[in-house]
């Protein structure tokens, strides 16, 4: 099993130059897949889900394992969402060229392969009929600024971060069209994706202590950003122990 998702992380990782390394940022991009790709339009924000989980605690089946809550700026975050949500439909069906899949079989590589792609040319549709991003999916600079100086403004705090974040956003976005396979057609330009990554890591990262909702909960997602080493998890102990002589 290991052994298949190496695999299937390293074929990904060659067609669309994004590697979905960051398991919390994947159960944002599944909820997303889930609801378009099902037909129904939830989108619900963070807190809601919440709400939900807790009167059906006792039915734990029926409930993926989340990885842990945002530290803070959910309501920024589901509104830039519940605005997108129309137009990731309108996506979703021009990318796959209908409203919904069909089940899928999670284990194989080929069907995983294809799934990531269609969420990176879902995320470049709608960047480019917001006009953030160019007929080649490439950032239009000055337009990401102004959105992001938009959606960032009711929040004082994330206001005062927004030159840093946005900087450092962009420039990602533009390395990740620069390190883009150009002989493969097929794929679309990862540079949407890669700024979507970016300030989820860079606004978790950054999140004041007042901000803060669950301190611990925090700790271990900032720590995983700041790692950036998602799926490797820490040795046991005496791993490294010298060996008895």
């Amino acid at each position: 099993m290991n052994n298949l998702v190496a695999f299937c992380a390293l074929l990904v990782a060659a067609v669309s130059a994004y590697n979905f390394e960051d398991p919390d940022f994947n159960i944002l991009l599944s909820d997303d897949l889930e609801e378009l790709s099902s037909g129904v339009a939830s989108f619900s924000h963070p807190r809601s889900r919440r709400d939900d989980e807790a009167v059906n605690d006792k039915d734990k089946c029926h409930h993926r394992k989340r990885w842990g809550e945002l530290c803070c700026a959910e309501d920024v975050m589901a509104k830039m969402r519940d605005v997108e949500k129309d137009l990731k439909r309108e996506c979703f069906k021009e990318v796959v060229g209908k409203d919904k899949h069909e089940k899928f079989d999670p284990f194989n590589c080929e069907t995983m392969d294809q799934r990531k792609k269609q969420i990176v040319c879902v995320i470049q549709c709608v960047g480019q009929k917001k006009d953030l991003l160019d007929t080649e999916g490439n950032p239009k600079e000055e337009e990401f600024r102004s959105f992001l100086k938009e959606s960032f403004s009711s929040e004082s705090w994330l206001a005062a971060l927004q030159d840093k974040v946005i900087s450092t956003c962009l420039d990602e976005g533009k390395n990740a069209t620069a390190n883009r396979d150009a002989s493969d057609s097929t794929s679309c330009n990862p540079a949407g994706i890669k700024i979507a990554h970016c300030l989820h890591r860079e606004i978790q990262l950054n999140c004041p202590a007042d901000q803060i909702k669950d301190e611990k909960s925090c700790a271990r997602l900032q720590e995983r950003l700041k790692r950036r080493d998602f799926f490797h998890p820490p040795p046991p102990p005496g791993a490294f122990d010298e060996p008895d002589n």
